[in-house]
């Protein structure tokens, strides 16, 4: 009888959480790679040269050009935001010309792309002695915290290495504040406010003593509920206390609402423009509430947009209200800027030949409108309200009109029409629609 050691299996959820830490490895040695790939990129660009031919306005200098031109290229292969893709190709420049501790960190497996993001945004501004201090610093510092611990730990190693550029950078990240919104599921989005940390906590405290009041007065709703219901309430309906800021200003949303679902014969969804298709009870609420109505003519058969209402018949404003309804967005491949904030562009030239007829217009945002004009990306209209966009490196891509109504189905279409035939016309003398 001879003595055998039993063998014993790893444990599965062992193994598995293993081969998840092996695989962000490989992910930070892959991204690695792909930060020396788009500094390549940016290089290649560089020697290209590419200038500003526009013939209006101040002109770009050929640094912008080329970082304008770079950034949308790689938001449009990728799939980012241009607010992504600027935040890439930062990152990746800055490891790959100013940071090469931390480069070798993430090329070994160490650290994450997160890190390396924190780590390359706080370096802004450093130089000399105290860039080399702060990279080799960091890179340590980074393998033993996660990301959000390694930001409160690098904007201390900054005020260490340079503490007499504290007010400079704060005043530069000030210039940055903003406000978007991404749209989420099931009629739901997100509003987010950039702004500077003392008023983002003084917002959250008055939401919360207010709330709070609310809650020991009985009310049911669950302080988060409350947060949000006191916050939106005030945006909503308090007033401004900036100096020449117009006062009496409420939000407004448009909602396009199907004629035969409006009158209960059809079954088509109402858009939220901005966000999309809504549900029936929402759409009935909001147009309930409706302080003003526009018509607009579709064709039944293919749902294209035919005319506005010629009762609000203003030439201009009649082509922009066509050019913002078939496009509810800028129509620069992956811009979500709503219509109604963006310029109308003519998307042939105007000044060499485009006509102001309506299959020449899309709303551009200004961001983009620049673009277009100071850049190698090339606009052409193709009939029908779809766009296509032609990169400076030749990807092509299609925008197609979002801003159109489903057909009505052919048995609606053919019953509403004998019904309309068999009807009286003194009937129907006030009939909107």
């Amino acid at each position: 009888m001879s003595n055998t050691i039993p063998l014993f299996e790893p444990d599965p959820y062992v193994v598995a959480l293993d081969e998840v830490a092996a695989l962000d490895a490989q992910i930070a040695r892959l991204s690695a790679a792909r930060a020396r790939r788009v500094t390549d990129a940016r290089n290649h660009l560089h020697r290209q040269a590419p200038t500003d031919t526009s013939t209006g306005g101040p002109a770009w200098s050929p640094a912008r050009v080329e970082r304008v031109e770079l950034v949308t290229e790689l938001a449009q292969l990728t799939r980012r935001t241009e607010y992504r893709t600027t935040t890439l190709v930062d990152t990746s420049t800055a490891l790959v010309d100013r940071l090469p501790a931390t480069l070798a960190a993430i090329t070994a497996g160490v650290l994450s792309w997160e890190h390396a993001e924190v780590i390359a945004k706080h370096a802004d501004g450093l130089e000399g002695e105290a860039l080399t201090s702060y990279d080799n610093r960091l890179a340590v510092l980074a393998a033993e915290v996660n990301p959000t611990q390694l930001d409160r730990k690098a904007r201390h190693e900054v005020e260490l290495a340079q503490p007499t550029t504290a007010v400079e950078r704060a005043e530069k990240a000030t210039a940055t504040r903003r406000i978007y919104v991404d749209q989420a599921a099931d009629g739901m989005a997100y509003l987010t406010l950039f702004a500077p940390a003392p008023e983002i906590h003084a917002i959250a405290d008055r939401a919360i003593r207010l709330a709070a009041g609310l809650k020991s007065g009985g009310d049911p709703r669950s302080m988060g509920h409350l947060k949000v219901d006191v916050l939106t309430d005030l945006l909503l309906n308090g007033e401004t206390s900036i100096p020449g800021a117009t006062r009496g200003i409420r939000g407004r949303v448009h909602v396009m609402v199907p004629a035969m679902t409006l009158l209960g014969v059809g079954e088509e969804a109402a858009i939220l423009r901005g966000y999309g298709p809504i549900d029936p009870a929402t759409a009935a609420q909001l147009t309930a509430d409706a302080t003003s109505w526009r018509r607009i003519l579709t064709d039944p058969i293919t749902g294209r947009i035919l005319a506005t209402d010629p009762r609000d018949y203003r030439p201009t404003a009649a082509m922009i209200d066509h050019a913002r309804l078939v496009h509810p967005e800028c129509v620069f491949p992956g811009c979500t800027v709503p219509a109604e904030q963006a310029d109308i562009d003519h998307t042939d030239d105007h000044a060499y030949g485009g006509g102001t007829i309506p299959e020449n217009l899309a709303p551009l945002s200004q961001a983009h409108h620049k673009v277009k004009h100071h850049t190698r990306w090339q606009f052409v209209q193709n009939g029908d309200d779809i766009l296509t966009a032609t990169s400076p490196a030749g990807h092509v891509y299609t925008i197609r009109p979002e801003g159109r109504m489903e057909p009505a189905p052919r048995q609606l279409v053919a019953l509403v029409a004998a019904t309309v035939a068999a009807t009286p016309e003194e009937d129907l003398a006030d009939c909107p629609f």
